[in-house]
């Protein structure tokens, strides 16, 4: 424990002294803590044409806006179902509500460089998450705040200053799912994680990652900038899941180190994301112990516990395709490689590749597709552990997605997903759904 609060305090040390202030824009750093789209409209658009259903609010949106705060807010249904194999065959309908507040200090009448991120979320009625029999449960949008029941949380409070145009730091409460990097494409960066791509959770967060890294977590770091985008991000975690507590005993099991390296290139004038990182948590933990993008199997409190786990990995897109005019409407390849210590993570190893994009049907410029592969090679420890009670072995399985823009304010996806889970004696899980996202 006190290795673990000398990391921290020594991270914060460095955090404070790093950089000194300069002349800031707004502009060099927007893209950093702006995760939203800027979705600006007017009333006076067209109902099929603006980008938000609410549109301008009569003037309340844009108001707000000049005076530094952005409203979001999305709202989506999901309906899927086990047409065969997992645990049963059933199924289930439920809602997600994510609000999201962007607040500009300066623009507010604080000061310069400071940024407020807040995403409050609302869970409502069933996921087909117990019932699929996976590792990484097939909609990882119904994960969270809690797995099961309605509930509603603050699961974002980020406080960002920016020191210079090319240096921040950044704590509170940290929604680690919509920090995560890769989105496969500029596109589907314009929708929230899980509800506007891929479903499964080892295709919209590597799962490497799992064993140290909670949704939602107290969290503090710098980053370096370049453009407006994070290059280099150095993070000090709470291993606890805050995404319904609050931030109390803060970092009082251990303090997990997350560096982060973004690469954003452009081979052959075509747009690419090239992400490596890792981390490493100074905890106690079990291979069989919950995780936050896991859905453990239940096999009883067995095993001893290990001081510490490390995890790397490295993901990327690479467009194939870009629109001259436009490099968001692209379509590419992407891939999630990781690998763990495999004791007391129960993943060993992540290989995840596929195919997505958007704008590939003509005169369907909003329209994203998806097709993805993924694999978890699970640990021997965690295999070994299991054995005697509920068997397990590695999972992998496929999803192809398709997100029709109705408009440019509601989308609809159909969504398909077949895979072996990693329970032994269950049949494979045939998992059909759709989802139908409105913006506000």
């Amino acid at each position: 424990m006190r290795k673990a609060r000398k990391a921290f305090a020594v991270l914060c040390c460095a955090v404070g002294l790093a950089a000194t202030p300069a002349a800031l824009h707004a502009e060099d750093w927007i893209a950093f803590v702006t995760p939203c789209q800027d979705l600006s409209a007017s009333d006076g658009e067209s109902l099929w044409e603006r980008p938000r259903l609410a549109g301008d609010l009569f003037g309340l949106r844009s108001g707000l806006e000049e005076k530094g705060i952005g409203l979001h807010f999305y709202a989506t249904q999901f309906y899927q179902g086990l047409a065969a194999g997992g645990n049963e065959s059933d199924w289930e309908y439920g809602g997600k509500l994510d609000s999201l507040i962007d607040i500009d200090g300066q623009k507010l009448g604080l000061w310069e460089g400071l940024f407020v991120n807040l995403h409050s979320e609302t869970r409502l009625g069933q996921s087909v998450n117990n019932l699929d029999g996976l590792l990484t449960p097939s909609n990882i949008a119904m994960s969270f705040p809690e797995a099961e029941g309605n509930v509603t949380a603050l699961t974002g409070v980020k406080i960002t200053q920016a020191l210079s145009p090319n240096f921040a730091v950044y704590a509170g409460k940290i929604n680690t799912l919509d920090e995560y990097p890769l989105r496969y494409s500029p596109a589907l960066g314009l929708e929230r994680p899980g509800i506007g791509g891929f479903m499964n959770t080892s295709l919209v967060f590597n799962p490497i990652m799992a064993r140290t890294i909670p949704y939602s977590a107290l969290g503090v770091g710098a980053a370096v900038l370049s453009e407006g985008e994070p290059v280099f991000t150095l993070t000090a975690f709470d291993p606890q899941e805050r995404a319904t507590i609050g931030l109390q005993d803060p970092y009082e099991r251990g303090v997990v180190i997350m560096p982060d390296f973004v690469l954003r290139l452009k081979p052959f004038d075509l747009p690419g994301v090239y992400n490596f990182g890792g981390g490493y948590s100074t905890a106690e933990y079990r291979s069989v112990d919950p995780a936050s993008y896991l859905f453990l199997p239940d096999i009883g409190l067995v095993g001893g516990t290990e001081d510490g786990s490390w995890a790397a990995y490295a993901n990327f897109y690479q467009a194939l395709w870009a629109d001259s005019k436009d490099d968001t409407k692209s379509w590419g390849v992407f891939g999630q490689f990781g690998i763990s210590d495999g004791n007391p993570n129960p993943i060993r190893f992540v290989a995840n590749m596929g195919l997505s994009g958007r704008s590939m049907v003509p005169h369907r410029p909003l329209d994203t597709f998806g097709l993805g592969f993924f694999y978890l090679g699970l640990s021997e420890n965690f295999k070994d552990l299991a054995e005697p009670i509920l068997p397990q072995q590695d999972e992998y399985g496929t999803e192809l997605f398709y997100n029709y823009a109705v408009t440019p304010w509601c989308r609809v996806t159909a969504d398909l997903q077949v895979a072996r889970p990693s329970t032994q004696g269950l049949d494979t899980p045939v998992i059909p759904g759709v989802r139908m996202s409105m913006i506000f």
